[in-house]
């Protein structure tokens, strides 16, 4: 699955208007619920905030990656990007400009760990990071998200060791 038949044109907010980790939370999920994607937003929050009290998901350097399945339609992520930068309780301390909001079923498990390993691998190669934030609109975005794509179109093989989630690039 390439990100970029995930990550759309809709679901894409160029400034977030939230400036804490509950506001954009709820702002992410209420954006995966107009696109009709999820139909309760209060019970994807509450789903959302359980991972974040296991352990936050601004995994730092500017990135957050909050994710959760449940009653969702279809594998989905919701890119938020702020400028200014967001209190998210970051690993690092480090305000987070980039949040990737990953929902799928409860019954895709494989496919939404390999969303999430593409979204890291993309955020640790070249400058994807830094282009994302100082992209200029959306049609940008999507540019640098192709771009990923297009060098790095194989899926991510999952293996679980010792309860973690171990990734690497399947050699198909």
């Amino acid at each position: 699955m390439l990100l970029s038949e995930i990550i759309t044109k809709d679901s894409i907010i160029m400034e977030l208007k939230h400036t804490d980790k509950d506001g954009v939370i709820k702002e992410l999920v209420k954006h995966l619920h107009s696109l009709g994607l999820i139909n309760d937003v209060d019970e994807f929050v509450k789903k959302i905030k359980e991972r974040e009290d296991i352990e936050s998901t601004g995994i730092g350097e500017g990135i957050a990656l909050p994710h959760a399945r449940g009653d969702v339609k279809k594998i989905s992520v919701i890119l938020g990007i702020s400028k200014t930068g967001i209190d998210f309780k970051s690993i690092d301390g480090k305000p987070v400009h980039l949040v990737f909001l990953v929902a799928a079923p409860l019954d895709v498990k494989k496919e939404y760990l390999q969303v999430i390993a593409k979204i890291a691998k993309m955020l640790k190669t070249k400058n994807y990071k830094n282009e994302l934030i100082n992209a200029k609109n959306i049609d940008d975005v999507l540019n640098i998200i192709y771009s990923f794509d297009e060098k790095f179109p194989k899926e991510m093989e999952v293996k679980t060791k010792k309860g973690r989630s171990v990734f690497k690039e399947e050699n198909k």
